[in-house]
């Protein structure tokens, strides 16, 4: 195995320690250590820095674009045949869409809160009590909208 590539796993390692350290309750997991070699065997066969970084930066890619879009989606891709420079513009493009997605979905239930707030509102009853109207009788929203 690559010099390079222990001494990123011990830096990993020592992140984790002082991460750790930090605070009670601090947790971090750590890559397996440099004596396990079956896994780094299987892992990065080369045994190189290099390959290690392109297996994560393509495994990156692949996560990204299937939290962003779907698994099959993602397994559409050939990864292996796209530059570094093409799978960090994957990356970007499918975290820019996860975020879009949350943004959307935070504006959702806030104009969904302040509807609820406003029907509340309306009936002259504090949002407690809508809500719980709603949980004993669903139907009624319908009939009170």
């Amino acid at each position: 195995m690559e010099k390079q590539l222990v001494d990123y796993i011990l830096a990993q390692h020592a992140e984790a320690d002082a991460f750790e350290a930090e605070a009670p309750g601090n947790w971090m997991g750590r890559l397996p250590g440099p004596e396990q070699t079956a896994y780094w065997a299987d892992r990065a066969p080369t045994g190189t820095l290099a390959e290690f970084k392109r297996i994560e930066l393509e495994e990156d890619a692949y996560y990204s674009i299937a939290e962003a879009y779907s698994k099959s989606y993602g397994r559409s891709f050939n990864f292996s045949s796209m530059s570094d420079d093409e799978l960090e513009a994957c990356i970007k493009n499918a975290c820019e869409q996860i975020q879009a997605e949350a943004e959307a979905e935070a504006a959702f239930k806030s104009a969904e809160d302040q509807q609820m707030n406003d029907l509340a509102a309306g009936l002259n009853v504090d949002r407690k009590t809508l809500d719980r109207w709603l949980e004993t009788n669903p139907e009624w929203f319908d009939l009170a909208a």
